[in-house]
């Protein structure tokens, strides 16, 4: 069903104030959410409301924990997340990396004690909307091998990049063959997954959601997925005083606490002595997107592009009509 959009934020902010979360705290949330509905990443929109008000009830988010920088040096901090709700942690070490950027010309904030911070994309947006470079990338509880394993050991582990530019730029992806998130959103929507992406249980191929969600998920591209998770792990987890591997928990089973890191990381695009970074930038997209199309193909579209138009225009958004009622039930019984 199409919800208005507006309407879709104030009961997203309701049942999160139902369950103890402040005004502020639960608006943002909310907002971030909702923005992820409007770009079509629903499997990072309103369907992850219910598993944060489950983190809430479970004890493993707290309302009024402290956001704090626990170390620094120069551009580089660790923010201490006090259990607070994720979309609120990872907004704060967004706006940490542009004031380090804008001071030392790049920054590195890593981030521990968080929660699931719903679209990774959403906050490299934040930040090349304030015409900086941005990377951010955070780890996940295990959902898939390492290239030639047969454990799920590595997380999802997705990776962004967004860059201050027009046309828009804003890479977001995660370093599976389909994103844990995605697997959810088809197994509450009906949907079987496409050939080659899971393993059920037992090791075998599947395209049944819930067979994979008790199974594994593969690398994207192999060895090459594989190898940027890994990264990915060590550069969100280990590196900013996180866990790592099988020790991360509370990301998907909300009901555990979250171990996951974050790393953000912000670059002031006259840092390097370029003063014109973001108009030569801005003229090579738009010759890559104006260059021929390959037969099978009607367009060149960038990383992010249309999604993002989608989210600045959008003033309804796509609800499932089961979850849209979860939601309201959530406000209405806190």
């Amino acid at each position: 069903m199409d919800t208005d959009r507006q309407r879709a934020v104030e009961v997203a902010t309701a049942a999160l104030r139902a369950h103890g979360i402040d005004e502020a705290d639960a608006e943002q949330t909310a907002n971030v959410l909702v923005s992820a509905d409007a770009r079509g990443k629903h499997s990072h929109g309103l369907l992850r409301l219910p598993r944060f008000v489950q983190g809430i009830e479970h004890g493993n988010v707290d309302p009024n924990g402290d956001i704090e920088v626990v170390t620094e040096r120069g551009g580089a901090a660790t923010l201490r997340g006090g259990s607070r709700l994720g979309p609120v942690v990872a907004s704060a070490a967004a706006a940490e990396a542009m004031d380090r950027a804008d001071e030392y010309g790049i920054s590195a904030i890593g981030v521990h004690e968080t929660n699931h911070l719903g679209m990774l994309g959403y906050y490299t947006d934040q930040i090349q909307q304030g015409g900086y470079v941005g990377i951010a990338m955070t780890n996940t509880e295990p959902a898939m091998p390492p290239y030639g394993g047969a454990e799920p050991v590595l997380g999802t582990n997705p990776i962004a990049i967004g860059l201050p530019t027009d046309p828009v730029f804003n890479l977001d992806l995660s370093t599976s063959a389909i994103a844990r998130g995605d697997v959810l959103h088809r197994k509450e929507s009906g949907e079987d997954l496409p050939a080659g992406v899971a393993l059920n249980a037992n090791g075998e191929p599947t395209t049944d959601p819930a067979a994979a969600l008790s199974g594994t998920i593969l690398p994207f591209g192999g060895p090459k997925g594989s190898g940027l998770a890994i990264a990915v792990e060590v550069l969100a987890g280990g590196l900013v005083g996180a866990a790592m591997g099988e020790d991360v928990t509370g990301t998907y089973h909300t009901e555990d606490p979250c171990t996951k890191g974050d790393l953000f990381l912000a670059i002031d695009t006259e840092a390097f002595g370029v003063t014109d970074f973001e108009a030569r930038t801005s003229e090579f997209l738009r010759a890559l997107t104006a260059s021929e199309t390959a037969a099978d193909a009607d367009e060149i579209r960038l990383p992010g592009q249309r999604s993002i138009e989608r989210d600045r225009t959008a003033t309804t958004v796509t609800i499932e009509d089961d979850l849209w009622e979860r939601i309201r039930t959530l406000a209405s019984n806190g």
